[in-house]
């Protein structure tokens, strides 16, 4: 081989590596780009009230022991009205269908715990709905790919589950209902 032949390589070679260092720094730059985009939303996403409502829920509610306080009194309401703003978040600020998913599974399914009469309400005490969901929303505001992995792969379960849950609660209420039906009936009847 001539050196013409040896110097073309050479060149052809450098050619090479210089275009694969531009694809590199290219690649880089996007890279810190979608990074720098990501802690920007997740900067406003702390800022915003309603995430801020939810670390403050999840503290009140499962910290302090106010869920089973209310659940005592009126059983499923401090969940409903709790696991609105962790719905809201999820829906409208991060946008995921899976995360809803399963905070609503969550939330359902401490108010299945908390609609037994008493137990329920101890039950309630370690469940701890708000806390696991607000984990839920920091892990994806994060950008936490065990958690955000975790949903996904629960997001089916958690649909079916959630219709589950639903059907027993309706269950549950129409068995009441018969019953409220049936003792009133029994005591207008006596009358």
């Amino acid at each position: 081989m001539t050196d013409f032949t040896s110097r073309r390589r050479q060149e052809m070679g450098g050619d090479i590596y210089k275009k694969e260092q531009q694809e590199a720094e290219i690649a880089a730059a996007k890279g810190a780009e979608i990074e720098r985009e990501k802690q920007k939303r997740r900067e406003l996403l702390e800022q915003d009230p309603a995430y801020s409502t939810c670390a403050m829920i999840s503290k009140v509610m499962d910290q302090y022991y106010l869920d089973p306080i209310i659940g005592f009194f009126a059983p499923g309401v401090g969940d409903i009205i709790g696991s609105l703003p962790f719905v809201y978040v999820s829906l409208t600020k991060i946008k995921s269908i899976p995360l809803t998913l399963a905070i609503i599974f969550n939330t359902l399914i401490d108010m299945l715990i908390g609609c037994i009469p008493f137990v329920g309400d101890i039950c309630d005490i370690f469940f701890k709905a708000h806390k696991k969901n607000y984990r839920l929303l920091t892990g994806f505001v994060e950008d936490d790919k065990k958690i955000k992995s975790e949903v996904k792969r629960t997001a089916v379960f958690c649909g079916i589950g959630i219709v589950v849950v639903i059907c027993i609660g309706l269950f549950i209420i129409c068995v009441i209902a018969k019953l409220i039906a049936e003792i009133w009936q029994q005591l207008s009847a006596s009358f």
